[in-house]
């Protein structure tokens, strides 16, 4: 019963979130207005208060771009599929999870092939999958510990695979926990609920695709999700 109290508190705190950003964007816009109406007049304004404006502009343009992530990350999941840029995807997630990374002094380190093929696949549950593995590998860190994210395609017995894969090098995953961590409501956290791998899990099956992970104990671990043939778009 815990366990629904928790997923429903979060389930909540998700539709207040999306509330809340709302309600941020029509302060947010009085002030784009103000900025654009100092940068018309520039002309007139000393240089160091138009470096201050066009920062606060492109600061504002972060802000705005994190704010439609944030609400495209909240919306009801269709079935609808997209063409989706594994840089570009994980890009995005970044920006959103870049807070909590920052808080523990994490450097996030990317190692992305160029070139990949295009992922024809839904959007918002990708992203779903990549942010809940992305804040376990985060939560998995010590202090200004590292986090490397790859992606690379490979041939495997003729057939074309898209990998995407997260490394921490945290605490690890105990042998006897590892046939489990895959499970619903599973977790070794003390303040954790356990449905976010099983979630992953339940998501790349939807896709298609294919969630894996090696760990050892005191040296990190590793979550891989492997895009087969099927989702992927052949560029000729």
């Amino acid at each position: 019963m815990e366990n629904f109290v928790q997923t429903n508190k979060l389930i909540l705190l998700g539709k207040l979130t999306a509330s809340l950003v709302h309600e941020i964007r029509n302060p947010l816009s009085a002030i784009k207005l103000n900025l654009d109406y100092m940068s018309m007049a520039q002309d007139d304004l000393p240089e160091d208060i138009r470096e201050i404006v066009g920062e606060s502009l492109d600061a504002f343009e972060q802000v705005n771009f994190l704010i439609e992530d944030i609400l495209d990350f909240t919306r009801r999941p269709t079935t609808k599929l997209h063409q989706v840029n594994l840089d570009s995807i994980t890009d995005r997630c970044l920006k959103i999870i870049s807070v909590s990374a920052r808080l523990k002094g994490l450097t996030i380190e990317k190692e992305i092939e160029t070139d990949l093929p295009l992922l024809n696949v839904n959007k918002n549950k990708l992203m779903q999958i990549f942010l809940n593995l992305l804040n376990n590998a985060v939560e998995a860190s010590s202090e200004k510990g590292k986090v490397i994210i790859r992606a690379y395609s490979r041939n495997d017995q003729d057939c074309k695979n898209a990998i995407w894969e997260v490394q921490d090098f945290g605490s690890g995953i105990k042998d006897e926990d590892k046939e489990k961590i895959l499970g619903d409501y599973y977790t070794t956290k003390t303040q954790g609920h356990g449905i976010g791998l099983s979630v992953c899990k339940m998501l790349t099956d939807e896709l298609k695709s294919e969630l894996t992970f090696s760990s050892l104990v005191g040296q990190g671990s590793t979550f891989t999700v492997r895009f087969k043939e099927n989702c992927i778009i052949t560029q000729g």
